[in-house]
């Protein structure tokens, strides 16, 4: 199978294995829905960012984009590889401390940020990422004095939905590029210490977007470079954001890194700046390492054959939200001959709940049996992050597999847990 990885994902007679442990045996012992993390896949995907930069003498602050992926136990792996990290909201900076991040690693990059969240930000003394004038206003008139950079919008953006991109015009993020400038004097004036510029085109993107990135890591170096002769100050780094996409389908190419890696190098290099290379990969880091497994309830012939298994788009939105495509894996009978088209059906009371990209969209699986596991694979990243209670469903379980032992990183919500913060009339 294309998706198999020495170590990680392999079949072994027939049936799937996670990292060394057979998913249906794995699925059985903690139950389902579950999600399953390689910890070692994780470090893997990590260190490959790092050697790809070393490879042109570079060593950048690699912020790992902690939306992609918010579990303490995955957050102090990479806190112990030399990770930063790219927070989005006060939350987020709370528990990269907790993990044990020091402050100076923390960059927060958050927009339409309430006041009293800046005020909570400032006390915290991470270096915030300011995203409009508002913002930086704001931040004047609470007193703060801190490190701050600016989050542009170069105005190309790119992803594998519409919903990912990030710049452009219709787009919320970022100062314009007509107001930059504006932008760089008020935060002078504000006697902010201006430490960074930042840019984030979007999310998920591969090989064919590669030259539309490196386009705009040419315009964020000129405005650094106009940030400097306006301010007076040497910036500390340069953030090109993240957005380097994974493997979903079997005819896609993997990421490109080397190429990634060699053009920001080479276009720092040239325009003469000082300041640190940044980048803010999330996906790549943790999307390919984490699978989730449900239990199969129904086969069934409606009019249209039907997989139904115990979770739905609560527990993973990503087909449902964005027609995304995963793999899905009959964990005990991979490569069966006996196939057909099938709807892979979640719980919930929405049509929409589906695990095919849509309702029409049927997937030709081996024909399982009722009490089976599913694999749905890369799921690491934007999966359990994205997970609710909707339809009052409990949120699943997580696993982390690392150096061949398994650990369980987030219980079973329980109905009491989901009902606690209910108060009676």
């Amino acid at each position: 199978m294309w998706w198999e990885q020495d170590g990680h994902l392999e079949v072994r007679q027939n049936q799937l294995y996670i990292a060394g442990f057979s998913a249906e045996a794995f699925a059985k012992q903690y139950g389902t829905p579950l999600y399953v993390y390689n910890g070692n896949r994780v470090i893997e995907n990590f260190r490959a960012v790092k050697e790809a930069f070393s490879e042109f003498k570079a060593r950048p602050r690699i912020h790992f984009a902690m939306k992609a992926n918010s579990h303490i136990a995955i957050l102090k792996l990479l806190e112990r590889e030399g990770a930063f990290i790219d927070a989005v909201s006060p939350a987020e900076v709370q528990i990269a401390l907790k993990a044990g991040f020091p402050r100076e690693k923390i960059l927060f990059t958050g927009t339409s940020v309430s006041t009293p969240e800046l005020k909570a930000l400032a006390k915290l003394g991470i270096t915030i990422n300011i995203d409009s004038f508002s913002q930086m206003q704001r931040l004047r008139d609470l007193g703060f004095k801190g490190d701050i950079s600016i989050r542009w919008n170069p105005g190309i953006g790119a992803g594998l939905h519409s919903h990912t991109i990030t710049a452009g015009k219709f787009i919320k993020f970022g100062i314009p590029e007509h107001k930059i400038e504006s932008a760089f004097l008020q935060a002078k004036a504000f006697g902010f210490n201006l430490v960074g510029l930042h840019q984030h085109i979007g999310s998920g993107w591969l090989g064919k977007d590669v030259d539309a990135f490196l386009e705009t890591v040419g315009k964020t170096i000129a405005i650094a470079v106009k940030a400097e002769e306006l301010t007076g100050k040497k910036l500390k780094f340069v953030d090109f954001g993240g957005g380097p996409g994974i493997r979903y389908r079997m005819e896609q190419a993997g990421f490109p890194l080397k190429k990634y890696a060699k053009g920001i190098v080479e276009k720092m290099n040239s325009s003469g700046l000082k300041a640190e290379i940044a980048i803010e990969p999330g996906r790549f880091i943790v999307g390919d390492a984490g699978i989730f497994l449900c239990e199969i309830n129904t086969v069934e012939e409606k009019n249209i054959p039907v997989i139904g298994v115990n979770a739905g788009f609560n527990d993973l939105v990503r087909p449902a939200f964005y027609g995304s495509y995963h793999e899905i894996v009959v964990c005990s009978n991979v490569n069966g001959r006996q196939k057909k088209q099938y709807m892979v059906a979640g719980n919930l009371c929405e049509s929409s709940d589906v695990f095919n990209e849509s309702r029409e969209a049927l997937r030709e699986l081996p024909t399982p049996n009722e009490g089976g596991i599913l694999a749905i694979l890369n799921a690491g990243a934007y999966g359990f992050a994205m997970a609710s209670n909707y339809n009052s469903r409990l949120l699943p379980a997580c696993v982390l597999l690392l150096d061949g032992r398994s650990y369980l990183i987030r219980e079973r919500q329980s109905l009491d847990e989901l009902i606690k913060s209910e108060r009676e009339s």
